[in-house]
């Protein structure tokens, strides 16, 4: 059992640093791309929607990169919950399972709450 539980933290972990990198990534790419591009003014706080968000990265626009980065940024601990209440199912470890759901499901209405306000 403590293999197995050394594997969900690793995987666990795992997914926590390979989020902020691949978040940084993307934030630098589309920080080095928006500086490159001559055509494009510099741009503050300006934010694109999220159903727009896809168009814009089709588009080859790189402010939707990095608020892409941001987005990974921010879902990345979100996705680690989501880990660990999976790891902990494989594991039978049934109430570290329904403490991850119970904190999974705090957040999302918590989203939903504050999105119909």
């Amino acid at each position: 059992m403590i293999r197995a539980g050394h594997r969900a933290t690793a995987l666990i972990a795992g997914v926590l640093r390979w989020g902020s990198y691949l978040s940084a990534t993307l934030l630098l790419a589309g920080l080095i791309w928006a500086l490159l591009a001559l055509e494009l003014p510099l741009q503050l706080a300006r934010v694109i929607p999220l159903r727009t968000l896809a168009a814009q990265l089709a588009a080859g626009n790189p402010y939707a990169v990095m608020q892409l980065g941001i987005l990974l940024l921010l879902l990345t601990p979100l996705l680690r919950i989501v880990t660990a209440a999976v790891s902990f199912h494989a594991e039978r470890e049934r109430r570290y399972t329904l403490v991850a759901l119970v904190v999974l499901a705090i957040i999302l209405v918590s989203v939903l709450l504050a999105r119909s306000h």
